[in-house]
């Protein structure tokens, strides 16, 4: 047994200290104020029914209950310990959240529709990476959202915490641009973790953090892993990038990028593209994410966003390893893009943990208790005659 408030202990001794030096001094005043009543056998006779032990009893029983009470601030805990076996695979989501993701040349899906929002490539990725997420229920999942830049979080297994990353970040949140390349270096970090020197990780992730290092559900402080945790993987989990995204910049840049990688740190890709070949206007975005005016070029025409189909065929052919190019389902349907993750390898982990369980209801209600059974006893005791000598 363990306590979360360990200071608390001394609360409970200095409780039961302050109870019994009150009754001392109770009990000497009252002997002197007796005194001054008048004669020993006299004031004896009209005290009869007075009982010191009761007294007593009742000042041990709010010690005790206050030393409970006390007791039960400082929070006892009892310590198990608890293994659970998981099975499932890392995967890097990657949303592209640069301007062109808010081009509106898509269908509504019916979500959309009876929420009233704007159908944008940036609304459909989102929707179905929610619908993807809850059939990968035993998966960690790291979230990266870039535009000219890349922002992250940790490998995780809540993904309603990796859902709200990615449904936070936006286009007004990240530098100008698409630059696809920062956000699989950042994805390489994070699914290889073993190799973070050899690949300069701390220029792309930072050297705080978890760099890569999955992240527990458990609300405990962290330490390693999780409080008090261990991590064993039995068969290595299966690794994988999903990438969401109508195509961008620098495409051929990171298709070389990719080829010359894949010896070190092979990146398994699932490139999903979304918005339509056709394309449309783009439009400049203000400081809180909304659509300002359409975007032109220097000859004054408007700027067309159109889906890059060739350019991420190339990209997952160049990533090998089972790379796939997919089209986003119009419906928000992740059906396919299961399909291609159920096919990776499925690693085992046991997690070893220590479970601390709350244990101070008892020594509330053992307080309780006490001080209804001092409130019941009286101070006084039944005497047939108490003026007898």
């Amino acid at each position: 047994m363990t306590f979360a408030a360990p200071l608390w202990i001394a609360g409970a001794a200095a409780w039961a200290l302050l109870v019994l030096l009150l009754g001392l001094w109770s009990r000497a005043r009252r002997r002197a104020l007796l005194a001054e009543l008048g004669e020993k056998p006299l004031v004896a006779r009209l005290t009869a029914t007075s009982s010191p032990g009761r007294r007593i009893v009742k000042q041990a029983l709010v010690a005790m209950a206050g030393a409970a009470l006390a007791l039960a601030l400082a929070r006892p805990q009892m310590i198990g310990d608890t293994e659970v076996k998981l099975r499932g695979i890392d995967v890097v989501i990657a949303l592209d959240v640069s301007t062109s993701m808010l081009v509106t040349d898509i269908e509504p899906t019916p979500r959309m529709r009876a929420q009233g929002l704007e159908p944008t490539r940036l609304e459909l990725a989102r929707e179905l990476i929610g619908n993807l997420l809850e059939g990968l229920p035993e998966d960690r999942v790291g979230p990266v959202v870039f535009a000219g830049a890349a922002a992250h979080f940790p490998l995780t297994e809540d993904h309603e915490v990796a859902l709200q990353f990615l449904r936070d970040l936006g286009p007004a949140d990240l530098p100008r641009g698409s630059d696809l390349g920062e956000a699989l270096r950042v994805a390489r970090c994070l699914l290889h973790r073993e190799l973070f020197t050899q690949l300069g990780c701390s220029r792309v992730i930072g050297r705080h953090g978890d760099g890569g290092r999955p992240l527990s559900t458990d609300r405990a402080p962290v330490r390693g892993p999780a409080a008090g945790e261990e991590i064993e993987e039995l068969t290595e989990r299966g690794r994988v990038v999903l990438v969401l995204s109508d195509g961008g910049e620098q495409l051929e840049a990171t298709r070389r990028e990719l080829a010359a990688g894949r010896q070190d740190a092979p990146l398994p890709l699932v490139l999903v593209g979304v918005g339509s070949v056709a394309g449309g206007q783009v439009h400049d975005v203000d400081e809180d994410g909304r659509r300002g005016a359409p975007k032109r070029d220097a000859a004054g025409a408007p700027v067309i966003s159109r889906r890059s189909d060739a350019a991420m065929q190339a990209l997952a052919d160049a990533a090998g390893g089972g790379s796939r190019y997919l089209v986003a389902n119009p419906t928000a349907d992740p059906s396919e893009i299961l399909e291609v993750l159920r096919k990776l390898s499925r690693g085992v982990t046991t997690k070893k943990s220590q479970q601390r369980q709350d244990v101070f209801a008892p020594l509330v209600l053992a307080a309780i208790l006490l001080l209804l059974i001092e409130t019941a006893i009286s101070t006084r005791r039944r005497r047939p005659y108490p003026e007898a000598p």
